[in-house]
């Protein structure tokens, strides 16, 4: 019985602890591919505080492109460059 009440405090502090570890900031980025074919060449837009609002800057350099229906987007929350990954971008959470 002392194991369980143990565990029912311990895993939410593991849980706590874990996440106050994340270095990544918390915010949206865009990221913009001009050609939906070749994602190795984007453009990036950093630091929003909602995926609405990234995505709408998204949508709206999608529209400056010449080709606009050519190229995509998606948003990432909370990305870092990882340098095993050479400098790829890693996020908690990526969507469109």
């Amino acid at each position: 019985m002392k194991d369980i009440r143990i565990a029912k405090w311990l895993l939410p502090l593991l849980a706590l602890s874990a996440a106050a570890c994340d270095s990544r900031p918390d915010q949206w980025d865009a990221f913009i591919y001009p050609d939906r074919t070749d994602l190795t060449k984007h453009r990036e837009i950093e630091g929003f505080k909602t995926f609405d609002l990234c995505q709408q800057a998204a949508i709206d350099q999608l529209r400056t492109l010449p080709d606009p229906d050519g190229g995509d987007y998606e948003c990432g929350y909370k990305c870092e460059p990882r340098a095993e990954l050479d400098g790829i971008n890693v996020c908690k959470e990526t969507r469109k």
